[in-house]
């Protein structure tokens, strides 16, 4: 059996040493658990941040829209002003500017795209007129951004003017847009 000494009447004894202690796994668990839901609020208030910063989302592309169309080529620029429909099925249509009898310069199809952030993109081919900015078939690739109730955008257009010739290009397309109205119903 092991001696056991008490101490006299009076005395002290000294306090027991105290190490450190190693964390526990509750402690460990607890401090995960806070951090996790701190994480989440953060997360959640950067995305409050986010809408308070951009409280209004770009309008969208579907709807009809007046352009000013600058293609660069080689002899000048020239300038036409179409007016486009971008559908809520992602197709769209153009009427060029009119002519001395009142019809289109020429007729244009497509389709488009946009993100969330106002980027857009549209693939559009039409035939070229006499009195258009180009002849022959031309296709081109715009890709820009909207900006309140307006867009811009940069493009290389191609242009085929004989079946049996090459096309020409890339030729340089600048345009600008202001929205005119919703889409129409189709």
């Amino acid at each position: 059996m092991p001696e056991t000494t008490s101490a006299p009447a009076g005395a002290t004894l000294p306090a027991p040493s105290r190490r450190p202690r190693p964390v526990t796994l509750q402690v460990l668990g607890v401090w995960l658990a806070v951090l996790a839901v701190l994480a989440g609020f953060g997360t959640a208030s950067a995305a409050a941040g986010e809408t308070a910063r951009h409280p209004r989302a770009p309008l969208s592309l579907a709807g009809v829209w007046d352009l000013t169309v600058n293609v660069h080529a080689p002899d000048g620029v020239s300038t036409t002003t179409p007016r486009f429909v971008f559908r809520a099925d992602h197709q769209l249509s153009a009427e060029g500017p009119p002519d001395e009898n009142g019809e289109p310069l020429y007729e244009a199809t497509g389709f488009w795209t946009e993100k969330k952030d106002g980027t857009i993109a549209f693939y559009i081919t039409h035939g070229g007129a006499e009195g258009g900015a180009v002849l022959g078939n031309v296709q081109a690739v715009h890709m820009g951004r909207i900006s309140g109730r307006t867009f811009s955008t940069s493009a290389y257009a191609f242009v085929t003017v004989s079946e049996a010739g090459p096309p020409q290009g890339p030729i340089n397309v600048d345009s600008t847009a202001t929205r005119v109205s919703a889409a129409p119903a189709s």
